[in-house]
């Protein structure tokens, strides 16, 4: 079968996927698992599989079924993901639990008041006794915003309550970041680049003495401000593809969103809060659970390959598959 065919009978397929839905399948038959029907989704039972298998194999999937918080979508391409009563308020709570991990940490820093930049690596002594509050300000003015940004985005795009079951998928992968960067900071108790300075000078130290001796002053790595920022603007990008997936507008909200990360982490930077590892570690934590955790969860819509047997075999195409 040419290209020029397979294209044409993938448009043809494609034109006639709605109203397939919930079909049989081209060969007559009846499909062994489907994502949208009351049958538990099992593989296809060989032809000469007893009866009372195959239905035990059907009881089998039934149990282990998960439970959708939102079993039928309005509309087939919305909300961007499935959410699962048994996945996602455990994943919620647990990343509740370890971004809030930081706030056992009530020592100060080993080195506390001053530490020594000697021990830094070239890159990191660069920064070494930067401190500003304006830039702290910045950088949690930016996060607010981008935050109210990728709720204002899904809004303009689905509705409250879509935006709602999405903006949860969004926050697990926010809060996964939060927890991750939670997680390595405690395990790493790096000083923040406020603590080092020149002992010999009378202003050689920027930051307060009280912010050098808080505890917070050893919460160095990794960044969680550029974690955060990182893994809103990869889990949006995913919900956005999903929604436009013929548009360039995602790409778009990619560019400009990731502008804005990187503008959080320099501030951080700039803040005296975090080195310049500590801000591309966050980065690169931020972004991989941020597209992990948005692409782990499905969407409504399945497209799947079909071919036609009354044809031989010759003519495929694609199928579509929704969970109404």
């Amino acid at each position: 079968m040419t290209r020029f065919s397979w294209k044409v009978a993938a448009a043809v397929a494609l034109l006639h996927a709605t109203a397939a839905l919930g079909d049989p399948a081209p060969d007559g038959s009846t499909p062994a698992s489907s994502p949208s029907g009351n049958d538990p989704t099992i593989a296809k039972p060989a032809p000469d599989a007893p009866p009372k298998k195959v239905e035990e194999a059907k009881e089998v999937a039934k149990s282990a079924e998960l439970t959708p918080i939102v079993p039928n979508p309005n509309d087939a391409t919305k909300p961007a993901f499935l959410l699962y009563a048994e996945i996602d308020p455990p994943i919620l709570a647990v990343g509740t639990v370890f971004a809030l991990a930081r706030l056992t940490r009530v020592d100060p820093a080993s080195c506390a008041p001053a530490c020594d930049s000697v021990k830094l690596n070239p890159l990191d002594r660069l920064t070494a006794g930067y401190y500003s509050a304006g830039w702290s300000s910045l950088s949690d003015y930016l996060l607010y915003g981008l935050g109210a940004t990728t709720a204002g985005l899904l809004l303009a795009d689905e509705g409250l309550l879509d935006t709602l079951n999405d903006g949860v998928v969004i926050a697990e992968a926010t809060l996964s970041a939060t927890g991750a960067a939670s997680i390595m900071t405690l395990a790493a108790g790096r000083p923040r680049p406020f603590l080092y300075g020149d002992p010999t000078v009378p202003s050689g130290y920027k930051a307060p003495l009280s912010i050098r001796n808080s505890a917070d002053a050893n919460l160095s790595f990794l960044s969680s401000h550029t974690a955060e920022a990182f893994a809103i603007v990869t889990s949006l990008y995913v919900a956005e593809h999903r929604l436009h997936p013929r548009s360039s507008y995602p790409r778009y909200i990619l560019g400009v969103g990731l502008g804005v990360a990187s503008l959080i982490g320099v501030a951080r930077v700039m803040s005296g809060y975090h080195f310049i590892t500590d801000v591309v570690g966050g980065a690169v934590v931020g972004s991989s659970l941020g597209v992990l955790v948005a692409s782990v969860h499905g969407s409504p819509v399945h497209v799947v390959p079909v071919v036609n047997r009354d044809a031989g075999g010759s003519a495929g195409g694609l199928a579509i598959s929704g969970s109404f």
